[in-house]
């Protein structure tokens, strides 16, 4: 009866774990900045992201989303990408980036440099899942760590 009993508590807590993972989604990327107000410019400019809201006066916090129009993307339900005021004198850590799929590697790499990223590593392709995967490395204007990705058109996803 006992082990019937603990078999029982376990699979419930186990359902309840799969219940409550299968709810997790990506609600925001969060990413640090000397000058939030300044960063907020390049990504605007390089990725198309638009200020949906400030957090201070000044801000220390603002964010964004996906959008053609600011009404679009306050809308839309896209993850947040945050930027967030960075303590004065932190350090930068190259591990954490942020990673953008894009339609057009080579474009989007132009677009960003052009707003004010520098190429950290060029575009190479490397097989992920068995698909040729084109990635390239850039850094942003406040020393963030930006990672593109663009997958052959036909995937709709990493193939992992």
């Amino acid at each position: 009866m006992r082990r019937a009993i603990t078999t029982l508590l376990g699979l419930t807590a186990a359902a309840w774990v799969m219940a409550t993972q299968a709810e997790v989604t990506v609600i925001a990327v969060r990413i640090g900045a000397d000058d939030v107000v300044e960063l907020a410019k390049f990504y605007d400019t390089a990725f198309g992201f638009k200020e949906i809201d400030r957090v201070g006066n000044p801000p220390t916090e603002i964010i964004m989303r996906y959008g053609a129009t600011v009404a679009e993307a306050k809308a839309g339900s896209s993850p947040e990408f945050l930027l967030q005021k960075r303590e004065t004198g932190a350090a930068r850590d190259p591990m954490h980036h942020a990673v953008f799929r894009v339609p057009d590697i080579a474009a989007a790499v132009a677009a960003a440099t052009a707003a004010g990223a520098t190429v950290e590593r060029d575009v190479v392709t490397v097989p992920i899942g068995g698909a040729p995967i084109k990635i390239a490395m850039l850094v942003d204007p406040d020393g963030n760590a930006i990672e593109l990705m663009e997958l052959p058109k036909e995937l709709t996803h990493l193939p992992h």
